[in-house]
């Protein structure tokens, strides 16, 4: 496991009490930070899943994208995970962007960032996969 994967995973254990599998939206609530849905992301970026914004501190969840993945992800077995599994996987990944501005983990390179982003919310979720391995992840 590279530096930032570790990173990320030490963290989503800090956050899992007695090894179980914490409520994410009751985790963003208790640090803080909103949860909003969105039909379709901004014209610019029509792939862009989910986004954290610090001020104040929010993650906006796009429906549009996230349901094209999950019809992607529903016909490759090797994805077991349902659409609001799907929502937890974007909060959570975006959750670690949130702990990271304020001071829960050190600042990297983006994409330091974005592997220590994604090995949090795998810990955090137990998923069995990499979030990159998503189909639509890599378009």
């Amino acid at each position: 496991m590279c530096g930032a994967a570790a990173l990320g995973t030490q963290l989503a254990h800090r956050f899992k009490s007695d090894g179980a599998r914490p409520e994410v939206a009751a985790l963003a609530a208790r640090l803080g930070v909103e949860i909003v849905s969105r039909d379709a992301p901004p014209p610019a970026q029509p792939r862009l899943r989910s986004e954290y914004q610090p001020e104040p501190p929010r993650i906006i969840l796009y429906r549009a994208p996230i349901d094209s993945l999950a019809e992607a992800a529903s016909a490759d077995p090797r994805f077991e995970i349902e659409r609001g599994e799907l929502d937890e996987l974007h909060v959570a990944h975006e959750l670690y962007h949130h702990l990271e501005r304020v001071g829960h983990a050190e600042r990297m390179s983006l994409v330091e960032t974005e592997t220590a982003a994604h090995a949090f919310a795998r810990e955090l979720l137990g998923l069995t996969f990499d979030p990159r391995d998503l189909p639509a992840a890599r378009r």
